[in-house]
């Protein structure tokens, strides 16, 4: 039911052309791009976590939290009623070294409803678990859950419109002139816009608040000091649109319209893609209430800098959004 990828830094001249979600833009590298109908990333009973990262072969890099786990702790979920836990899973082989980070939400009555969300790292030729380098994984993201499966998929309204408001995270990797490539965690707030009159849904990663840097889950699972150095240019101020595209009955949608502006730095290039999928459950109105998905967008900028957002989202129906703090 997931789009996925996986990526390397590459010239960004190679990386442009438009993709189905997660993008096109990884295929540079050698990496994946595909969609399934059928298999779920993940499974969890109320108590253990299995992850199976399609590899593009055919196999999947498999995980368990209790064989795999190299650490848990919980976390506070955004879902009300739903608790929330996260593990960092991981593998070490003859060739390298595989990690799974996961963000486990379920329901406090019914454990098995439940979202996930995180990445899969692969680090060739790694020897050592200790300060692994992001700038040098293949990264692989994934969202997934009951609801989201496109087996079961959601009853959409023949009319009317929603909006949709929520966070997106992911890595962020830059390479100025001359310089060694960085990779950092992102965090931000998307929004997106649903007409199910033109059967249609359009979004943006910060236009809403700013995107920033987030050292609470890549700097943990890879042993990373929170006193690293920020780097030169940061994700901030940057604005990524993605153009309506077409939703289907199945409550599913990709799209390759992807544009990247900067109001100090002059883009001279930018596209990617997303895809996403509609929960299978109602809001109150009767729009589904939430959409999740993965989003990638890369660029290039006049003085030959050139960048790029890896990402998975999240967005909530209004109803679900916590209610604005009191004064």
């Amino acid at each position: 039911m997931l789009t996925y990828f996986s990526h390397r830094l590459c010239p960004l001249g190679t990386r442009l052309a438009p993709l189905a979600l997660v993008l096109a833009l990884a295929a540079c590298s050698g990496g994946e791009v595909a969609e399934d109908a059928s298999p779920r990333v993940t499974d969890f009973d109320g108590e253990v976590l299995r992850v199976a990262i399609p590899r593009g072969d055919g196999t999947a890099d498999n995980f368990s939290s209790v064989r795999d786990e190299w650490y848990s702790w919980s976390w506070f979920p955004f879902m009300p009623n739903h608790s929330g836990r996260r593990w960092t899973m991981g593998k070490s082989d003859r060739d390298g070294v595989s990690l799974a980070y996961a963000l486990v939400s379920w329901d406090n009555d019914d454990p098995t409803d439940y979202l996930s969300a995180g990445f899969w790292m692969r680090f060739d030729g790694a020897r050592t678990t200790r300060r692994l380098d992001p700038a040098d994984a293949r990264i692989v993201p994934f969202i997934d859950g009951p609801e989201l499966d496109a087996r079961a998929p959601p009853a959409l309204p023949v009319a009317g419109t929603a909006s949709y408001a929520g966070s997106a995270g992911g890595v962020y990797r830059y390479t100025a002139p001359g310089a060694a490539p960085i990779a950092e965690e992102f965090t931000a707030t998307m929004t997106l816009a649903a007409d199910f009159d033109a059967a249609s849904v359009a979004g943006c990663i910060g236009c809403i608040g700013d995107i920033a840097l987030e050292r609470e889950h890549l700097y943990l699972v890879l042993g990373w000091r929170r006193g690293e150095a920020m780097p030169d240019r940061p994700p901030a101020d940057y604005e990524i649109r993605f153009a309506p595209t077409a939703l289907d009955r199945a409550g599913g949608f990709a799209g390759g319209a992807v544009s990247v502006t900067h109001p100090e730095r002059a883009v001279t290039q930018s596209g990617g893609s997303w895809s996403g999928r509609f929960s299978s459950r109602p809001a109150g109105d009767g729009a589904p209430r939430l959409a999740a998905g993965q989003a990638r967008a890369g660029f290039a900028e006049a003085d030959g800098g050139e960048g790029s957002f890896d990402s998975i989202f999240t967005v909530l129906h209004p109803e679900l959004l916590p209610a604005p703090p009191q004064p």
